[in-house]
Parts: C-alpha cells; structure tokens; sequence
C-alpha cells in the first residue's frame, strides 16, 4: 500500500466519524461495583461513590453487600469517587462508559491506621497502587483499556506489558516478553488466582509466550504485572508475574457483544442465571480470521501456512451467604501446515510439516468466609497441554510422501491450594497457603527410515509432585510506613530438591506525593519437565537430578507524583543467579538462553550462573483532559557463565530499551470518542551466535561459533506504530471500531538469521514490514 492511500484512508475514516458523531444523540448508562476492604476483601456498607458530569454531583451508597449503582451516567470518560469512614479516599479515573453494556467497578479501600477529627479528602489516583495488598516494588496495575488503547497492543495484555520499564519485546511475530534480560522461560502466567500454562496459541513447549493471546482482553478486569521482588504469593518464578484478573459477568442483565478482526471474529455473552439470584456468567469465543477466509475461498497459495485457532474462555461466579464460588475455564486449540526450510531444490524433495496443539484448564475457587476478618479460600484445578508434530518428506516429481519423523509432548498438572487471609487490626494482616502439583508429562519422539518402519528416540511417561507453601504478613506502622516480610517454600519429590525462600518489602510515603520502596528475596524455578526427562542413547535420564534455578533479588524505588495525573517513577535493581543449568556438551551455553529457538534436549548440571542489573524510569501522564502519554526508559547489563564459567552476555542482553506512547482523544458529537495513539519503540538488538563454513572429506557443514557466542548482536531494533480508535454510543448499543498501521516507517528488523550451504552466505528473516490492520466490535 502506497503512502498516499494510507492518507487517502486517513482522511475517510475520519470524515465518517464525524458525520457519525453528529448523526447520534446523548447515550447514557449504569455504572455499578462493589466496594470492599483490600485486605480482607469484606464488603464496605453505605460507602460514599459518586461522579461529576459538567460540575453535577451523581452520587449512591453501597447496600449491606458493598454494591452500588450510578444510574444513567452519560457516556464517555469519567472519574468515579469512594468515599468510606476509616479508610482513604479513593479516585478512579479513566473510566469508560458505553451505552452497549453496563460498566462495573471492582474498588478496594485502604483502612486507616490514624483517624482525625478533621477529614481533608485528598483521592488518589488508583493506577498508583497494585491490586495486590502485598505488593511494594517491581509492580505495575494495568487495565484492560490501556491494551485496547495502546498502540501495537493489538489487545493483548503481553504486548502491552512490553511497553513497561524493564521489559522488551523485540519480536514481531510473537508475544514472548524479555524482563531485565531474563529468559522469557522465568515468567509465570496466572488467572484468578490460579497458575496456568501458557495461554498463547503456537507457543513452544517450556517458553511463555507465543503468536496469539488466547486470553480475550473482554473479560479482564483491572491486574498486576510484576517484573521483580514479587511477594511470598508467587512462587516458582525467577523473572516477573503476569497476575490477570477475570471480571464477573453481570448478574443484573443479559448483554453480548461480537466482533471481527485480524486476532479472529469473537462472540461473548454474560448475564444472569435467575433474577433471583446474583449469580453470573461471562463467556468468550474466538474463531481464526484467515482460516474462515481460507474456507471462503480466498486463495492463499496453498493449505501451508494458513494459522488455525480457536479458543474458548468462561466464568461461573456464585456468591453464597458466608462466601463465594467461581469456576473458569481456558480451551485453545491451533494448527499450521507449512513446508519447511529443508527443502531441496536439487533434488526436487522437500519436507512437509504439520503442528498442532490444544490447551485445557479448568479451574474452581471455593472461598469460606468465618467473619469480616478470617477468611479460606480452596482452588482446585486441572490443565492439559500437548502439541503433535508430523514431517514428511515430499518428492514433488510424483507427488509421493514418506514419513520421518512425529512427536508429541504434553503434560497434565493437577493443581490443590488452600489460603486463610487474617486481619488482626488496622495495622497487621497475615495471609498464609499450601498446596501441590502433581504432573504427568508424556514424550513421544520417533523417526523413520526409508521403508517407514518407527525407531523410538523418546518414549516417556512420567508423573512427579510438587509440594508448596508460603505465609506472608503485613505491618502498617502507621498510614505511611508498612513491612512486609515472609516466605515461599517448595520441595520437588522427583529430585528430592528443597528450597526456601525468604522475602521482604518495604514502603515510605515520605510525603503526600512521594514514597519510596524497597524489595528483596529469594527465589526459585523448576526446569521444564521435558529437561528432566531427557534420555541419551543409553536411554538414560542424565537430567532427572537437577534442581531448581535460583535467584536472589533486591529492589529499590523512588515514586513522585509531581502534579495531577502525572507520574515519575525511577527503580535500579540487581540478580544474581546461581544453580543454573548449563550444557555439558557446550559448555559455553545456559538454559539462561531459553527462548523458542532453544534445544532443551540435552545434558546440563546445575553449575552456571549469572546477573542481571540496571536502572529504569518511567514518566507518564494517565488520560485526563483528553490525552495520555508514557515514557519508560532502561539500562541495563545481563551476564552468564556456562559450563566454562567464562562470562559472557547473554542472549538477551540488549543493553537499552527506550518506548514512548501517547494519545488524545476528541469527543465527537454528543456521545462518540474518537482517539489517534502512537507508539515508537527503539531497543538494542538479541545477541547472536555467528556460524562459519568448514569442509573436510565428508564435504561443507556449518558449525557455530560458540567460543564467540552472543558477542555480537543484531542491530537495534525500531518501529513506529500508529493507531485510531472510534467509539460509537447509540441509544441500546455500541459500536468500536480501529485502525492501526503498524511499522509505519517499513523498518527491517532482523528477527533471525541462518548460513544457507548452497549459495555459501548468511541469509536473514525479518520482522513484519509496514503492516495496516483493522477490527470492530459492537455491544449490545
């Protein structure tokens, strides 16, 4: 697509706003919520919430349950205020309102140590706080409107975290995250609570992140993301927490939305079970856009190629009379048909391969409140994951096809943990878990010779059990000052591997708009299951030994609200690494280089190490007075040793990350927003392996370079992306629709590289080009 069409469709898209925006009325709707205490999560009664439109108070009350309603609230961008005895004013602001659905409000409450005679209502802004009560640093609250809003997030909330300090992302096609030069393979993925899979469609067996999302950004609610020094909650985990949040469906009415787009054409509904009852669903489905375009008869070339997915996500949510029960569900499923690399021209054969994978999760919370202070919660849960990969290889002169080679890896994991959360007073919250995990991994890898008769290579079917538990406590020595120490602890019955962890944080709020923060403590995670079951020619398990990779962390950080809705924050940090598993065969490489291009089936020893350090900052004004903007900027260094214990930088040492995004937002007509974003982002490239082209009697081979591994690295990484974003109200219904053109400049960012033998030189693959994408969904 040429430039000037680009603009040609600039200019009609924004015509059509604004003849829509004039067309349509003033749409109003409810705003409802519930109010509780952070804590102890019990419901805050007749607590004050209100909203200002154009200077008019609309106020309610919280009934004896916490809930609330604002009735007929118009359109748009509001601020939504809580106001209760004996805890602090709270501020929410960036809240949506659609005419197509009700908007519901999850708002949590800090109690106050010290109450005056004299009230002086200061509301904070609540994107300063985490959800989580023991969260001190490393933390961001994200919500589900800024992975809608954010340019190149396509809703997706990993490539949204990527715009975080810390964090880089510098792959187009998939979503995995890098955080302070970690391993994608140290982040941990849960959902309501729960630890869960990776849920990304073609994702690689062990790592985090994959092409497609398959969480749908409809049903989140307000979470955390953590890129460090988390809390004794999070254990097995040595880089950062994706904490998400699903929200209720609403139990008062029925509503539904669907929408289209390149991620793939949505269905979802929620609503009530009985009007006698506020139980609730919400459910989600997603079908691939190019396999029903494929199906349609657009002509893709061939079958090869086209993704196909699906995916499917759901909450029950009960309350009871002394708790709550709530059941989620997550099913993925995907597949791709592809030719691959092999393929050789000279001999007119090359190699067809066909991937498929799924993704179950079911998972139930059973909380049993004893009084407004002690509480139990119960998940129980069960996932399944597995991906199956069948070659070929192909003679194209007679069409004929032979098989050489399937596998199939999985693992079921069976998953039981129980909580009591206590308060003890104002000052001291205590909260205290146990639970295990037991996993039944399976392995089957076969080749085939020229008649296709099978040779085993992997035939594995192995359970093991994790045993974990942890307590946490809270002291508020007063509104400013809190501790917050406590402990994880897991034993692996598999390799008899043990491991304790102490953990502590600390905040200061030095003044009304500063506060500092601290974290540090220890950390662990197991190695994939499929490391520990690897088997050499002997069909030994040389790895069946190994123990956990360990970390210990130490944070610290300077937050600064310097006017209203404006936000500095600066944190340096420091890791160090040890009991990693290196490469015996070679000994220059780390599991620490864990990504989806990674050969995890080999012998390793727990005898690497390595660190990671640097310095971020983040500035940002949230969206207030029509427009927003974020800044993260970070340095950093992150080093290894292998089996040599020669350091090195690792893969994923890029060294700098910069992101800056913003947008504005213009009302159109009466009741329609139209918002143009932006982001451009710009990081040191991935570390590289170099190869060099060697000849002997057996003829011309490639080999690595790994005396030289990850020295050099490839080019710094840069795009811009470009984004508008039209919401529509009409009286019952509503209407978004966007536009995004990602890499604008058609920048070539160099995604990977190989040395390709016949024409004797290194070949690269690039990242997507200039790219425009456009959806839309409608509520109703």
């Amino acid at each position: 697509m040429k430039y000037k069409h680009v603009k040609t469709l600039f200019l009609f898209v924004i015509l059509f706003f604004v003849v829509s925006g004039n067309v349509f009325g003033q749409s109003t709707q409810n705003i409802r919520g519930k109010v509780v205490d952070k804590n102890t999560q019990t419901p805050i009664s007749y607590a004050y919430v209100w909203t200002s439109v154009n200077g008019n108070i609309i106020n309610t009350r919280t009934d004896s349950l916490g809930y609330f309603v604002i009735k007929k609230a118009p359109v748009g961008r509001r601020e939504v205020f809580a106001q209760a005895g004996g805890y602090e004013d709270i501020m929410i602001s960036d809240v949506l309102v659609y005419s197509g659905r009700e908007t519901f409000l999850d708002i949590s409450m800090i109690e106050k140590i010290l109450v005056l005679d004299e009230v002086v209502v200061r509301a904070s802004v609540d994107k300063d706080l985490a959800l989580s009560k023991m969260a001190t640093a490393s933390v961001r609250m994200f919500s589900t409107e800024e992975a809608n809003r954010y340019a190149g997030a396509w809703g997706d909330p990993a490539r949204m975290a990527a715009n975080f300090a810390g964090v880089s992302a510098a792959n187009d096609s998939r979503n995995e995250i890098i955080i302070r030069g970690n391993s994608p393979l140290g982040l941990l993925w849960r959902l309501d609570g729960f630890d869960i899979p990776n849920p990304n469609h073609f994702s690689v067996s062990g790592s985090s992140g994959g092409a497609i999302s398959m969480i749908n950004n409809n049903q989140l609610t307000n979470s955390d993301f953590f890129t460090g020094a988390f809390p004794a909650e999070f254990g097995n985990v040595t880089s950062g927490v994706f904490d998400l949040k699903l929200r209720n469906g609403n139990n008062k009415k029925q509503e539904f939305m669907a929408s289209i787009g390149m991620n793939g054409i949505e269905a979802g509904a929620e609503g009530y079970f009985s009007k006698k009852s506020d139980a609730s669903y919400i459910i989600n489905a997603r079908y691939s856009f190019l396999e029903l375009l494929y199906k349609m008869g657009m002509d893709f070339g061939t079958d090869g190629g086209v993704p196909k997915y699906r995916d499917l996500s759901a909450k029950i949510n009960v309350p009871l009379k002394k708790g709550n029960f709530s059941f989620i569900t997550l099913m993925g499923l995907n597949k791709i048909k592809m030719e691959d690399d092999m393929t050789d021209e000279k001999n007119d054969t090359g190699q067809y391969v066909d991937e498929n994978a799924y993704l179950l999760f079911f998972g139930a919370n059973y909380t049993h409140r004893f009084n407004t202070n002690t509480r139990l919660e119960n998940r129980l849960s069960y996932q399944r994951n597995q991906s199956n990969q069948d070659v070929e290889q192909v003679a194209f002169m007679n069409e004929s096809r032979k098989k050489r080679h399937t596998s199939t890896m999985g693992e079921g994991r069976a998953d039981w943990t129980s909580s009591v959360f206590h308060r003890f007073n104002a000052r001291i919250f205590f909260e205290a878990g146990a639970g295990a995990a037991f996993f039944m991994t399976n392995f089957h890898n076969k080749m085939y010779d020229n008649l296709e008769n099978p040779i085993p290579l992997h035939d594995i079917d192995k359970n093991s059990l994790l045993l974990k538990m942890y307590g946490q406590w809270q002291h508020r020595f007063n509104d400013k000052i809190s501790i917050t120490p406590g402990f994880y602890s897991h034993y692996y019955l598999l390799t008899n591997s043990f491991s304790i962890e102490p953990r502590i944080g600390l905040q200061w709020k030095t003044s009304s708009n500063t506060s500092l923060n601290f974290g540090t403590g220890m950390y662990s995670q197991l190695q994939p299951r499929l490391v520990y079951f690897y088997q050499d020619e002997n069909k030994k398990l040389p790895n069946e030994s190994l123990g956990f990779t360990k970390s210990w962390q130490t944070v610290a950080g300077f937050n600064w609200k310097f006017a209203k809705s404006f936000r500095l924050k600066t944190e340096i940090y420091y890791q160090y690494l040890y009991n990693v598993p290196v490469n015996v065969d070679i000994p220059q490489e780390s599991i620490l280089n864990f990504d989806e291009n990674y050969d995890c089936f080999v012998p390793f020893v727990n005898e690497g190490t390595g660190q990671n350090y640097g310095i971020e900052l983040t500035i940002e004004k949230f969206l207030t007075n029509n427009f927003y903007f974020l800044i993260t900027s970070s340095l950093y260094q992150s080093k290894y040793r292998g089996y040599d214990k020669v350091e090195r930088n690792s893969k994923f040492n890029g060294n700098f990350t910069l992101n800056a995004l913003g947008g504005y937002e213009w009302k159109i007509g009466k009741s329609n927003l139209l918002t143009a974003n932006t982001k451009v982002s710009y990081m040191g490239g991935k570390r590289r392996i170099d190869s060099n082209l060697l000849s002997d009697e057996y003829g011309a081979r490639v080999e690595y370079d790994y005396l030289q591994a990850y020295k050099n690295q490839y080019p710094a990484y840069f795009r811009w992306d470009i984004n508008l974003n039209m919401k529509m109200n009409f009286k019952k219904w509503a209407l978004d629709f966007f536009v995004e053109l990602a890499n604008i400049t058609n920048h070539k960012n160099i995604w990977m590289h190989y040395y390709n033998l016949e024409k004797q030189e290194e070949m690269y693959v690039y990242h997507y080009g200039f790219t425009p994408i456009a959806g839309v969904k409608i509520y109703f």
